[in-house]
């Protein structure tokens, strides 16, 4: 980065966390609230959807908080529906999305993995979930010149990116789901060993979240590298985010990028709060996300929100953003997360479990979450 460009951004940032301090004098100081995952997972889905995780989530949590319990054989997943958020004027889609379990379904049916959790550490690790909608990355291109259409320059969980309007999984282009999956999994499971951890059912929750952000959907800058390739498709794509437009489209391409953006961006203000509740964990919150929960009493949606007024509101002044071309946290397979929150204690240098805040869209898309 030219030398001139960090004095820019260093400026930036002294001018943003003096605006913040006073910001958060002048509002009184607002007291730092602890934060849920499985909470804040929920706010703003579907209220069907939102009731039925719930309702899901009450034999599992009395399972995996009784030993003497039979193996577990009750339903986890939640049904698709084709309403997607509380959002005032959201959309229905053309096809029927749900919930992905941040932690595997089978580590989730492995009580030994789980012995001695408490019920609100349960409901954490069952609650934290993402609508499989918002599931979207570009593919590794294959380099050269492909033919369009020998390859899929976006993919998704199912059903998020279709070639078909129909409901189901027909026609769902999946391509790097597994390795991604595997990915996040593997994460999830250095965190589930360490049994040093004074908080590992919590860190469990927490690594699930930032896993899924780091490897389940592209950033903005990621996902419009492959904007020219959707648009020399021989055939159609569909997003379940954006209905029946056909993806080549650039402004139907446009609107499904910013939707993925959104809820991406969502998730880490809402994993960063609760990282911010626990003084163990706040170092790794990154340093803009953590001045802006610091205004706002750790609350991640009105951080979020004066973050998205100031970034296109002020110019000059602005805070800075992450433009990084694709996810820059750390390998987060590597160590645990207490094994990160250690070392950042300890070298005073903060590890990447989470990346700063990059831009959002000026207003939320229609059918991001509530």
């Amino acid at each position: 980065m030219p030398k001139s460009t960090k004095d820019q951004l260093s400026v930036r940032s002294a001018f943003m966390s003096a605006r913040n301090s006073v910001r958060y004098v002048m509002g009184k100081m607002p007291p730092k609230q602890h934060r849920r995952m499985a909470r804040l997972a929920r706010k703003g889905l579907n209220p069907v959807v939102k009731q039925q995780l719930k309702q899901l989530q009450t034999p599992w949590v009395h399972w995996i908080t009784h030993p003497g319990a039979a193996a577990y054989n009750a339903a986890i997943r939640v049904t698709a529906k084709p309403l997607l958020t509380s959002r005032p004027g959201a959309l229905p889609t053309f096809v029927g999305t749900g919930l992905d379990e941040n932690v595997a379904t089978r580590l989730l049916k492995q009580r030994a993995n789980l012995a001695g959790i408490t019920a609100p550490q349960a409901e954490d690790i069952f609650g934290s979930r993402s609508r499989t909608a918002d599931l979207v990355w570009r593919t590794a291109h294959p380099g050269g010149a492909p033919a369009p259409g020998s390859w899929e320059p976006i993919a998704g969980h199912t059903p998020a990116i279709k070639d078909q309007l129909v409901g189901g999984t027909k026609g769902a282009r999946t391509s790097e789901h597994n390795t991604r999956d595997h990915a996040r999994e593997h994460a999830i499971n250095t965190t589930v060993a360490d049994v040093a951890s004074p908080n590992r059912f919590g860190d469990i929750a927490v690594m699930s979240s930032l896993a899924t952000i780091k490897h389940m959907a592209s950033p903005s800058t990621e996902l419009n590298l492959a904007k020219a390739d959707m648009a020399a498709m021989p055939t159609p794509r569909y997003a379940a985010l954006t209905g029946t437009g056909d993806l080549r489209q650039p402004h139907h391409f446009d609107s499904l990028v910013a939707h993925v953006q959104e809820e991406r961006e969502r998730k880490k203000w809402e994993v960063g709060a609760v990282m911010h509740g626990d003084d163990r964990l706040s170092p790794l919150v990154p340093p803009v996300i953590r001045s802006y929960l610091g205004t706002h009493g750790n609350d991640p949606h009105k951080a979020m929100e004066s973050f998205r007024r100031d970034v296109h509101g002020w110019q000059m002044f602005a805070p800075p953003v992450n433009t990084s071309v694709s996810s820059d946290t750390r390998n987060l397979d590597g160590k645990s997360l207490h094994q990160m929150a250690t070392k950042t204690q300890q070298t005073g240098r903060r590890q990447r479990a989470l990346s700063d805040a990059r831009i959002l869209p000026p207003v939320a898309p229609g059918n991001s979450r509530g």
